[in-house]
């Protein structure tokens, strides 16, 4: 996993400070677009598509298709992550689509949608053959699927469900199926115990984010709400860093680690507490109203002194207000920035301050990313193989959706998607949708189409010549 591949030189110190990064999701969806353009360009033409209109079809399928698996993702899991957003941030979140946030099937439906348009204001007045078309095309897609899951699996998403102890014979699970978890979308996954939002989150019940739970605090009443590590998770990094429990936790990747004072209530009484937050050296964090018409204020106070000292003042605002303490630790890990996968703390112990660097991994999940990326390579030869062998234009076409179908029918298997009707996800009911439609196209085509002996087909692509290729069209 690698969200950034590296920053771009001379762009340290603006905005953001590290420089401009280069993702590696957007690498590979470049890379995607880059090969399906210049060995697309080579394979449309032998069905009379020119090069450029091809690029031109390139740019409006890739737009689309993106816009349509970004669509469908939304709709699957609106419920857990975009219900309750406003129209307004709905659009927003739309475009990011470096969250983890594509559908694959999704962009069949946008893809094809733009293909449609493209069909009918350029294909058709080029009298390009459409079904000999899509047989060129199809490895293309093929080999994209497999570049782009690679920016999946760069990205940290798409992961499949957690490998057992027993399961690690798998291939590829146990050398490729840990993410650095800080980093890893596979940390969204969490539950908190009822009454215990301070405790850091756990991922499926299984380990927490950082590899250490803490210690129960009064969140109304701490005098010193900064973590104290309760556990450590065997075997973890944060093990072999040398944590060790009732280390109390001073530093945060190379920041104080800071108390936070979080005031919720009525509009008038908080903002009142904002100003008295404000005056005695608190930093607001976040400010905002919440879904009871209320308003909430998030601020951060290096001092521990001044710190209590404000929580007193605004002790004398309640009822009305209601006043939490915890500390940075869990601000700077729910904010975790893209990217970073290491975290540095200082523990407190013993009077003595330790410094402790180490990489949080993420317990072994299934890698269907690379799976994917394997079978699709696999894919890819098979359908250049078979384009001579076809026996009727279309007919590759149809082995991509058949053969894909039933990869993602079975890949989805050892996912984490939610489930819908019989038991199956989405993915898996469009896959069978998929196959059927690939079932029937054949029947279509092979009652439509000129039909043609194994290998005598006249656009066999490198069976006969380009000059054979173009009599045979001009006839």
């Amino acid at each position: 996993m690698q969200q950034i591949l590296f920053y771009l030189p001379f762009t340290s110190g603006f905005r953001p400070p590290d420089g401009v990064p280069l993702y590696g999701f957007g690498a590979m969806l470049f890379l995607t677009f880059f090969l399906v353009t210049i060995w697309g360009g080579r394979r449309a033409a032998k069905v009379g598509l020119p090069k450029d209109r091809l690029q031109d079809m390139a740019i409006l399928l890739f737009l689309t298709g993106i816009a349509g698996a970004r669509l469908v993702y939304m709709i699957q899991y609106y419920d857990e992550q975009f219900k309750g957003l406003s129209p307004f941030m709905l659009v927003v979140t739309f475009f990011e689509i470096w969250n983890g946030g594509i559908v694959f099937y999704g962009s069949i439906f946008g893809g094809g949608l733009g293909y449609l348009l493209f069909r009918k204001y350029v294909l058709k007045r080029l009298n390009i053959n459409g079904w000999q078309l899509a047989d060129a095309v199809a490895p293309m897609l093929a080999i994209g699927m497999a570049v782009g899951r690679i920016g999946c699996y760069l990205n940290g998403c798409c992961w499949g469900q957690v490998a057992c102890e027993e399961c690690q014979p798998v291939p590829l699970s146990a050398q490729l199926g840990q993410f650095p978890l800080l980093a890893s979308h596979a940390r969204r996954q969490v539950t908190f115990p009822p009454g215990e939002k301070d405790r850091l989150p756990e991922i499926h019940g299984l380990q927490t984010t950082t590899g250490f739970s803490l210690k129960p605090r009064d969140t109304l009443n701490a005098a010193d709400p900064r973590a104290v590590i309760a556990a450590i998770e065997i075997g973890t990094a944060a093990e072999a860093a040398g944590l060790q429990p009732g280390d109390r936790i001073i530093e945060v990747n190379g920041k104080t680690n800071f108390i936070v004072l979080e005031v919720s209530g009525a509009a008038a009484p908080v903002a009142e507490a904002e100003a008295i937050i404000t005056a005695n050296g608190g930093k607001i964090l976040e400010s905002g109203n919440t879904a009871d018409e209320g308003k909430e204020v998030i601020a951060g106070y290096d001092s521990q002194a001044n710190a209590m000292q404000t929580r007193a003042k605004l002790e004398t605002l309640r009822p009305t207000v209601t006043v939490f303490s915890h500390d940075g630790l869990w601000e700077i890990i729910r904010t975790w920035p893209r990217g970073k996968s290491s975290i540095e703390l200082v523990v407190e112990r013993s009077g003595a301050k330790i410094p402790v660097s180490y990489t949080p991994r993420t317990v072994t999940f299934f890698p269907t990313q690379v799976y994917e990326t394997v079978s699709m390579i696999l894919l890819t030869f098979l359908l250049v193989s078979f384009q001579t062998f076809r026996r009727h234009d279309g007919q590759v076409m149809v082995g991509l959706m058949l053969c894909y179908a039933i990869h993602r029918f079975i890949n989805e298997a050892i996912r984490i998607e939610p489930t819908y009707a019989f038991g199956l996800t989405l993915s898996q009911w469009i896959s069978v949708g998929i196959f059927t439609s690939g079932i029937l196209l054949e029947v279509y085509l092979r009652w439509s189409q000129p039909k043609f002996p194994p290998g005598e087909h006249p656009l066999g692509y490198g069976s006969l010549t380009d000059t054979a290729n173009k009599e045979w069209l001009k006839s």
